[in-house]
């Protein structure tokens, strides 16, 4: 039975073009870039997420990464740009 959703990510259509441009551009850090995969990943307007397995194996990266940035995103109140745990 999969886990509930510990922190749900909802992302603004500006977040998401913000998040878009930097997995598309490459000019970011990997890191940066890692962490805006996981958020559209997990972004609950496009659709129901997917489980946390699920986003780590698309993204290629762990579990605990997927739910550590997912609880630093609603832990700061769903800014993206604005916050230094992002960058």
């Amino acid at each position: 039975m999969p886990r509930s959703k510990d922190f749900t990510v909802t992302l603004n259509a500006g977040d998401r073009a913000k998040l878009t441009k930097v997995v598309s551009s490459g000019r970011h850090p990997a890191r940066m870039i890692t962490r805006a995969r996981v958020l559209l990943a997990l972004d609950d307007t496009q659709g129901p997420a997917p489980d946390r397995r699920v986003v780590a194996e698309r993204v290629g990266t762990s579990q605990s990464t997927v739910y550590l940035v997912a609880k630093a995103f609603t832990t700061h109140a769903g800014r993206v740009e604005e916050d230094r745990w992002f960058a």
